[in-house]
């Protein structure tokens, strides 16, 4: 028997990341859109690109101003590689990760803070329910260097 858990962004989740995006945005892409809290959230107040289907296939385009995301925990390399394309392609990225993503790799904990790391926010274990994955919000500005906030929700 298969079991298909799917786990959708909360939308106070949704709203506390769509206000970390900086003034100057426009056009956001939602590169994993699932059912669509996230996307329909945005769309209250940017243009939203939704990457429909295989996110792997799809193409960019330079009118993209920032990345607003939740991708998928399982398997979390699917996640990560999501993260890692969006790092190369656009200077502005608010995403719902494992807090393993920053504690678990040194590797990936540098690449993100050469990124930009401009903010950790620590979401409650109650965020998603029925998961015992403990879950964070990262705010990457590219050439940020400032220091990093952290803080706790």
């Amino acid at each position: 028997m298969v079991i298909d858990i799917n786990f959708q962004t909360p939308l106070w989740c949704c709203e506390k990341m769509v206000s970390l995006l900086p003034d100057n945005i426009s056009m956001v892409l939602e590169p994993t859109p699932g059912e669509g809290n996230l996307a329909t959230t945005l769309e209250k107040k940017y243009n939203v690109i939704r990457a429909h289907g295989d996110f792997f296939q799809f193409k960019f385009d330079s009118q993209i101003d920032a990345v607003v995301m939740n991708p998928p925990f399982s398997p979390m390399k699917k996640g990560y590689e999501i993260l890692d394309i969006c790092m190369e392609k656009v200077d502005v990225i608010i995403a719902l990760m494992p807090w393993l993503t920053i504690i678990n790799s040194n590797k990936r904990a540098q690449k993100i803070k050469e990124f930009g790391l401009q903010k950790v926010i620590h979401l409650p274990r109650s965020t998603f329910k029925g998961s015992r994955v403990q879950t964070c919000l990262i705010s990457l500005v590219k050439k940020f260097n400032g220091n990093t906030i952290f803080e706790i929700l």
